[in-house]
């Protein structure tokens, strides 16, 4: 299972100040894709964010601090990829519609990840669909 979603490698800038990473950029998107909504997800010890799909909403998810587990399945055929993620990996997951999708944080520390949606969340018109990955 490969197909829905797109593992990303960057390249930080390094200078003595630290690190610059560009997390989302116009050369990521296509055609008239926008970016409409950005948001910080706080995660505690042994919690799961997401446990859901849209089938039109395309995000980006890396990690800003401590560690995370993301499982992602096709809807379909629910062969489940896990792919571990922390802030010094430089990885940014893409996730396309009708992917199953799910964050844990197992460490001890607080989880923080930056998630990106070229779909802004309305509740009188969801694209959120549940469907359980991880507990």
């Amino acid at each position: 299972m490969n197909s829905g979603y797109e593992q990303l490698i960057i390249s930080p800038f390094l200078d003595n100040r630290g690190q610059l990473k560009k997390i989302v950029q116009k050369s990521m998107l296509s055609g008239e894709q926008e970016i409409e909504e950005i948001y910080v997800l706080y995660s505690n010890k042994n919690t799961v964010r997401g446990n859901h799909f849209h089938k039109r909403a395309i995000e980006f998810f890396t990690v800003l601090s401590g560690e995370a587990i993301m499982a992602l399945s096709d809807v379909d055929e629910k062969n489940m990829k896990i792919i571990k993620m922390k802030a010094s990996d430089n990885q940014i997951i893409k996730v396309y519609p009708n992917t199953v999708h799910a964050i844990k944080n197992e460490s001890e520390a607080p989880l923080i990840v930056l998630a990106v949606s070229l779909k802004e969340y309305n509740p009188q018109d969801t694209d959120t669909f549940p469907c359980n990955l991880l507990d």
